[in-house]
């Protein structure tokens, strides 16, 4: 039986990142990564662009081929852990593969949701979110194909899109009252809406689907609830994502909508870490923990995973939801409380030539912003959420076109200004020791 130092389970950016740490920390410690694809880490947002054509197979890998070698890890692709066991500090495969550790992260990610649709169990769909996925939906749209997406969330709009570069016939159904809803707000989505419709893509929202009848192959009818049939040649199930939390929760830690970690990425047993999609870590902008299935949210929660499991106590600083995708051409970034859920809120929208702007603010905080259309200066916005600056005396520019870190509080400008300088010494000492 194999014994590591860290074994970690998953492979994509919270592993990746979490080893990363490690090694910089423990040079020589053992580490297992165990992965149930067959895949070296790969970056899952860019399945829509490989399908497209946009990039190719060696565009999806974020890490060298080898890496695994370089960092000394044991990596053992297409291997499902089927269990843990803390008492015992081990695991096992599903190929009854047994290793021991000292300390595991669980980066279990996501899962697709699949809602109970009367027929769906005869109807053949594909998901959208593996390297896998992307595969299917290449050979199936090999010729001329008529695909329906059930869902409008960013799964399900990055798929669509996909389709359409692939010469697919495209019709989406969202039950809510428009596409991208926890992402963007009313006026966003209608934007993105009709960049799709310009397009030929077909959109139905507020209308969710009633039930499937196979007609044999991947070939089906859905029926909506208004009666509506469309028929598809390609069905995807694009709903939403789950935590995978069934492993944590059959070891027995603390999953109450997520796995639950302290500060450290430590969950209720101190030998074991999480990070990633499957893990409910703070928000700073919500002020309490929560899930944020997020690439850069997940690759941030790895690197302080793995520090504090090579011996560290550093806390993790927290993060917030953000997205940033384009659809036909229309850029869209989000960050933070797009839609605000009550009173105690302060909104203050912007449209003009150059896009929509849009700034949410609770007293002098700025809690969410959405920009459409040009977004070169949201990053701005987006860093004044995460350090939850005081803007009582720029509230007035903050969409301004020209916004940016001249109009910042002195305070922040300073520690901005501080901040690039031990970068810059730091790249500069790592240039005179040869690094």
């Amino acid at each position: 039986m194999e014994t590591y130092e860290y074994a970690v389970i998953g492979n994509s950016a919270a592993a990746i990142n979490a080893v990363d740490a490690i090694r910089e920390r423990d040079r020589e410690g053992s580490i297992g990564i165990f992965c149930e694809e067959k895949y070296r880490c790969y970056s899952r947002p860019l399945i829509s662009y490989l399908v497209s054509g946009l990039i190719g197979t060696k565009g999806m890998y974020f890490r060298p081929a080898k890496y695994y070698q370089k960092m000394k890890v044991d990596f053992h692709a297409a291997e499902r852990v089927v269990s843990v066991s803390p008492s015992q500090k081990t695991l096992t495969t599903a190929g009854k593969r047994k290793a021991k550790w000292r300390r595991l992260l669980l980066a279990t990610g996501f899962t697709p949701f699949i809602p109970p649709i009367e027929g769906l169990e005869e109807a053949r769909y594909i998901t959208f979110v593996s390297w896998d996925d992307a595969k299917r939906m290449l050979t199936l749209t090999a010729k001329k194909t008529s695909a329906l997406v059930i869902g409008a969330g960013l799964i399900g709009m990055k798929a669509a899109e996909a389709l359409h570069a692939r010469g697919a016939e495209v019709a989406v159904v969202e039950k809510l009252d428009r596409v991208l809803p926890l992402a963007l707000d009313e006026r966003a989505s209608g934007l993105v809406a009709e960049r799709c419709r310009e397009a030929s893509i077909d959109i139905i929202t507020g209308l969710g689907v009633s039930r499937l009848a196979s007609r044999g192959g991947n070939r089906g009818t859905a029926v909506l609830e208004d009666g509506t049939e469309i028929d598809f040649d390609l069905l995807v199930m694009a709903v939403g994502v789950r935590p995978r939390t069934e492993l944590a929760a059959a070891a027995g830690l603390s999953c109450e909508g997520g796995i639950e970690v302290d500060e450290h990425q430590r969950t209720s047993n101190r030998d074991i870490y999480a990070a990633g999609d499957a893990v409910k870590a703070m928000d700073v902008v919500l002020g309490k923990p929560s899930v944020n299935a997020l690439w850069p949210v997940a690759a941030l929660q790895g690197k302080y995973a793995g520090i504090n499991m090579a011996g560290d106590e550093i806390p993790y600083p927290g993060c917030n939801s953000m997205n940033a995708v384009e659809f036909f051409g229309l850029p869209v970034l989000s960050a933070g409380i797009v839609n605000p859920p009550g009173e105690g809120y302060q909104v203050v929208t912007r449209q003009d030539e150059s896009g929509y702007r849009k700034a949410v603010l609770q007293g002098d905080v700025l809690v969410g912003m959405l920009v459409a259309g040009r977004i070169e200066r949201a990053g701005i916005l987006t860093s004044l959420i995460q350090e939850r600056a005081n803007i009582r005396r720029v509230k007035n520019s903050l969409l301004d076109e020209g916004f940016g870190h001249i109009h910042m509080p002195r305070a922040v400008r300073k520690g901005r200004i501080e901040d690039a300088m031990a970068g810059l010494n730091v790249a500069q000492n790592g240039v005179r020791r040869g690094g």
